[in-house]
């Protein structure tokens, strides 16, 4: 392998990003939570899956707001959640999801996983202008 580079140049170093770790984080803490019944790690780990997913796609280029990102995974956060208290309720019956237990209550879990997000995201947002 040859060396290219002239006598003195140097390449910037790339530095590392935390992203991959923080997504791993979030989402191992996020089913641990739920399968546990911890909310506040389940709750914590999906905020913090939302914010390094959307701080990924920011590094990546791919989105220029990440905090409206984070807002919009919220959002997702709080209409699946619904749904899924509104099925465990009783009150909309869903097939295919009939054979299984537990949903309002891991419903519950990411509705306030989303709210806690969307308010999150609208502080920081405020605080950066």
């Amino acid at each position: 392998m040859t060396d290219h580079s002239r006598p003195g140049e140097t390449e910037p170093a790339d530095p590392a990003r935390p992203w991959p770790v923080l997504v791993a984080v979030g989402l191992a803490g996020s089913e641990v939570g739920i399968v546990v019944g911890l909310v506040p790690v389940a709750v914590g780990g999906l905020v913090v899956f939302a914010a390094s997913v959307a701080g990924i796609l920011a590094d990546a280029d791919y989105v220029d707001r990440p905090l409206v990102l984070a807002a919009e995974f919220g959002v997702v956060f709080v209409v699946v959640g619904a749904i899924l208290v509104a099925h465990g309720s009783g009150t909309i019956p869903i097939r295919p999801l009939e054979s299984l237990s537990g949903l309002a209550s891991r419903g519950g879990t990411l509705v306030l996983a989303g709210l806690v997000t969307i308010v999150g995201a609208g502080i920081v947002g405020t605080q950066r202008e």
